[in-house]
């Protein structure tokens, strides 16, 4: 079964919560991308001070596009996330990263960029709950699928069959029944989903992944 999760990335309280109160409707999981404008160019809210003051019933993964996220981890583990993805390129620190994640009772998935070889996590593909491949640039909505990427997930599950694939970017019924077939386990949705209606698009993704 293909999971399906709406995608926030935001740049005010308002913003966050007016989606939010969107997805909450049609959803029970929902993934939150932050950036500090130092990994990635954009810079979103800080993420946890907002959450805190959202009264939802909401799941949530946090997608990490932070420099350092070691230092951040400690501060996501007192919201209610249950997930946190961090990339491989923005620490030296992974195992600790990791562990962080894991002592907090969160599930830890490590994120890749386009560029990134998944051998690039080879040392700690076994110590994540999964793998986080992006087919956009990170850090805003609606940039350029990257095809390449397509091929590197179905390498990576030959290897790593059993291990859960999330996949995030420029996600549309023409890409997500490509990155279904490559292995693909979970999809991040964002601007398609706004762009054409929440419930609307829920519903071809999932029509789609059902006759995939």
């Amino acid at each position: 079964m293909i999971e399906i999760l709406p995608s926030i990335l935001v740049k005010t309280k308002e913003e966050l919560e007016e989606k939010v109160r969107a997805i909450e409707l049609h959803c029970e999981r929902a993934h939150l991308d932050i950036a500090d404008g130092i990994f990635v160019p954009n810079k979103t809210i800080d993420g946890f001070l907002e959450l805190e003051q959202i009264e939802t019933e909401l799941l949530f993964a946090v997608h990490l596009m932070v420099s350092k996220p070691e230092n951040h981890v400690a501060r996501w583990l007192e919201t209610v996330v249950d997930s946190i993805i961090f990339h491989t390129e923005s620490t030296q620190k992974h195992i600790e990263v990791i562990n962080l994640i894991k002592e907090g009772d969160c599930e830890v998935g490590i994120a890749l960029n386009p560029s990134t070889p998944h051998t690039a996590i080879s040392e700690w593909v076994d110590l994540v709950d999964f793998v986080h491949f992006m087919t956009v640039e990170p850090g805003f909505y609606g940039g350029k699928f990257v095809d390449s990427v397509v091929d590197k997930i179905k390498d990576f599950h030959y290897f790593y069959p059993d291990k859960p694939i999330r996949v995030d970017g420029a996600v549309t019924p023409d890409t997500a029944s490509r990155l279904i077939e490559a292995g693909a386990t979970s999809l991040i949705v964002g601007h398609y989903l706004f762009e054409n209606g929440i419930e609307r698009s829920l519903d071809v993704l999932k029509n789609l992944k059902a006759n995939t």
